[in-house]
């Protein structure tokens, strides 16, 4: 994992600008992995990933963190959001393909093209850091 990009975001916007303009290069079958504390705005990010993809009226983004996974059609595809913070061993392989994953609380480097990690510094104060496994 090579970083690529590492910035300081103040708010909820401006997180949903920094998901939108990651979007941008996203071809659609990408693993991205969502690393930070409880509360550090994972979920905030893909909230603006798929506002940035295009999703379907009448669907909203939810923490899956109960569900486990959720899936969200948007105008690029779909977009499926895992949530791995009570279990560990959860296999989400049969996913891959099927569309843009977003995975939070996953530790292994070797299943995501993508991995953002989210610092709390503050209220509404976050460091991000963008690892790829791709050339961006």
């Amino acid at each position: 994992m090579k970083l690529i990009r590492e910035l300081i975001i103040n708010g909820e916007e401006e997180m949903f600008k920094f998901a939108q303009e990651f979007a941008k290069n996203l071809k659609g079958k990408e693993v991205i992995c969502l690393r930070g504390e409880l509360g550090a705005g994972k979920t905030t990010f893909v909230k603006g990933l798929a506002k940035a993809l295009g999703i379907k009226e009448g669907y909203q983004v939810r923490s899956p963190t109960f569900t486990l996974v959720n899936e969200y059609p948007t105008k690029r595809g779909k977009l499926i959001h895992i949530d791995l913070y009570r279990v560990k061993d959860f296999d989400y392989s049969e996913f891959i393909g099927e569309g843009i994953l977003a995975v939070e609380w996953e530790e292994r480097k070797e299943n995501c093209d993508y991995v953002i990690e989210i610092e709390h510094l503050g209220e509404n104060k976050r460091k991000v850091r963008v690892f790829s496994r791709v050339e961006a």
